[in-house]
Order: structure tokens, then sequence, then C-alpha cells
């Protein structure tokens, strides 16, 4: 019971002084001896502060101290099962999470240096030459089926939006990797979040990269994935004044356990444009220079294999339509077809399937789509 403060008049849960014995001179151990056998043998009663300790309460302490025991080896196990049983409801529920992912990249004005995907040879050094070679031989190496395609926000030549056709025309080439420009996403025009549908119609993961809002929505390019996407950036690029705001959209996918850049970017249009395109040209080289994993970028450039930005990026890259496509390539206007305005470039981990690369034809869009088929060579060449 709480007891009475007499220097405060008011009641207090005081805790009992215990008096602590004067240690003789030389009789440390004496005295502790001494207090020990007081503590041991001194009855129950008023506020000492000291407890007996007889048989029966060490017998009741035991008893306690055993379920205590008892209790904690019960909750260190508990602790092991559930740690045993969580990554496999993790696993088990992967098929309750959606098929497909939207996300929207983080506008940067600096690019993101990709972290290397650098794994040692398993070979011994003595049989690298001859059993490297076997491997090289047997295996086959993934081929990706890569579309860009300038979707107009889905607005057909007849002024109607069609975001179903646009994804039927994606779907009818199976692609792997999709690189999007003028993409919508609720804006008043089409009144449709375009990226999202896109996603579910054709059952690939997204990343959004939108520059600007326009039209009461954002506005820019996209990127479609059928592989694990593990990093995303866009980068703002540079551009006159006035003008309508670009980006590099930047996607690092895991193809075959290796680690892959793929780039969408859509240059600025028309002759005010054309300073503009330098700089945004040698922007994209720099940053995409810069990857240290086997990339690819698809866009569209708003200008001729001739002209400049193209040249830029021909210092860094490998053109899929020069390397392994027929024809002229000219994507735009759709209808009658008369400059090369889209184009899928890639660098030296890759070797383009002869004669895959091809344009298509659009019933949606006012630009036609190239499609090609990217090999990825060997980490260690054979």
């Amino acid at each position: 019971m709480p007891t009475r403060d007499p220097a405060r008049g008011r009641s207090c849960s005081c805790v009992p002084t215990i008096s602590r014995p004067k240690v003789p001179s030389g009789g440390m151990k004496r005295a502790q001896e001494s207090a020990f056998d007081r503590v041991r043998a001194s009855p129950v009663g008023g506020h000492s502060g000291v407890v007996s300790v007889d048989s029966g309460s060490r017998l009741r302490f035991r008893w306690r101290a055993s379920w205590l025991a008892v209790g904690a080896v019960l909750a260190v196990a508990g602790v092991f099962a559930t740690a045993i049983q969580l990554p496999r409801a993790s696993h088990g529920s992967s098929s309750a999470m959606p098929s497909v992912s939207v996300m929207t990249a983080r506008m940067s004005t600096a690019a993101t240096r990709s972290v290397p995907s650098v794994a040692p040879s398993p070979l011994v050094p003595g049989l690298r030459a001859s059993v490297g070679t076997t491997l090289c031989q047997e295996r086959r190496w993934p081929v990706l089926r890569v579309l860009q395609f300038n979707i107009r926000a889905a607005i057909s030549r007849a002024g109607g939006v069609d975001v179903a056709q646009i994804a039927a025309e994606i779907e009818a080439v199976r692609p792997d990797l999709v690189s999007l420009n003028e993409v919508d996403s609720h804006t008043l025009r089409t009144r449709v979040d375009q990226p999202a549908y896109l996603a579910e119609a054709t059952g690939l993961h997204m990343v959004y990269g939108p520059n600007l809002i326009y039209d009461g929505g954002p506005f820019g390019n996209a990127i479609l994935t059928r592989y694990p996407v593990v990093e995303s950036h866009n980068l703002r690029l540079p551009g006159t004044f006035g003008l309508e705001p670009r980006g590099l959209l930047t996607a690092i996918v895991i193809v075959d356990g290796r680690r892959v850049a793929f780039s969408s970017t859509h240059l600025s249009e028309g002759s005010d444009g054309r300073q503009s395109r330098l700089l945004q040209a040698l922007a994209v080289a720099r940053a995409l220079h810069s990857m240290a994993a086997p990339t690819i970028l698809a866009g569209d450039l708003n200008s001729d294999s001739t002209d400049v930005p193209g040249r830029i990026l021909r210092g860094h890259l490998l053109d899929a339509h020069k390397e392994g496509g027929t024809g002229l390539g000219d994507t735009f206007p759709e209808a009658n077809p008369s400059s090369r305005f889209d184009y899928i470039f890639y660098d030296d981990h890759f070797a383009v399937v002869p004669g895959s690369t091809r344009v298509q034809t659009s019933d949606s869009s006012d630009h036609r789509s190239v499609f090609t088929k990217l090999s990825l060579r060997p980490k260690h060449r054979c």
C-alpha cells in the first residue's frame, strides 16, 4: 500500500531503505557472508525490505523459473517457424500479384550510370578455350524482338482515338521490347490512361516517362517490356527555350540473367528544332556511352538518316536498318512515307538477325513502326 510522506504530506509508493552493514577493516569477505546470512535468516515483517528465503519460496521460485524457461524456448521456436514460413508465403502469393506493372520513371537532369553486370568465369583457366568454345556452340543465345512506334496518342488519321488498334498492332509482332512515343495519360483529348491500357492489353510491363503536361494530362515516351524491370529513369534533354521538353527514357531489364539497357527517345521537330536536335543527340550519345550494360536505343529522331543526329548516334551505335534491313526504311508520313524518322540502334553486345529489320504499316498512327530482331552476344566472346 502507498505510505504517507511526512515531509510532503501526500501518499507515495516509497521504496524501503535497506541498511548496509559496516565493513570492518580487513574483513570484507566476513562482512559479505554476514550480510548474506541475515538475508537468509530474517523473518518477514514490517518494511524492513528483507524477505526470508525459506524452502517453500525456493520451490516456488524454481517452478516459476522452469515455466519461464519453457516459455522462452517456445517463443524462440515460434520466431524460427515464422522465419521459415515467410519466404513460402511470399512465393505462394505471387499468383495474386498483377501479371503486369506500370511505373513512372523519375525525371533527372543527369544520366544514371548502370551497375556493371560482371561475373567471374566458372571455367578452369586451362580449359577455358576448349570448354568455352563448346558452350558457345551448343547454347542458343537470346534473340530480342524490338519494336519502335510513334503512336501519336492513338489518334487515327480519321480523328478518332483507338488505343485498342495500337495494342493490336503491337501484339501482332510479339515484341519483347517496345519503344513508344507521344503517349497520353488522362488528357482531355483522349481521356484514357494509355500506359495502363497498353500494359494490360499486351500483357507487358510498362515504364512511363512523361516530359510535360499537355491538354490536362502527362505526355511523353513509354517502354513496354516482357522482361522484369530493375531500374528506370527519365533524363531531361537540352533544347531551345519555348519548344516542347524532350527526354531519354531508360529501363534496365534482366535478359537471361544479364542487365540490358533499353532506351526510348523523341527529338525536337521542325526547322525550329534543328539546334535542339543536335544538342539532344549529343546528350543521348553521352548518356548511352556511359552505360555499363548492353544497350539498345529506339526512337523518333525527327530527322533523316543523313542528318546530323543520326550520324552522331552512329558514332557509338549500330543502325538496325543499315545492318539488317532492306529498302529505304522510310516511316513518315504513314500513308506515303518519304522520310526515315524512326530508328533502332544497338551496341556491339548485340548482332542483328540478317533481314529481320522491317517497316510495319499502321492503321492508327501517322508513323509506321520499325521492327527488328537482335541477338544478345555471349558475355565472353567465343
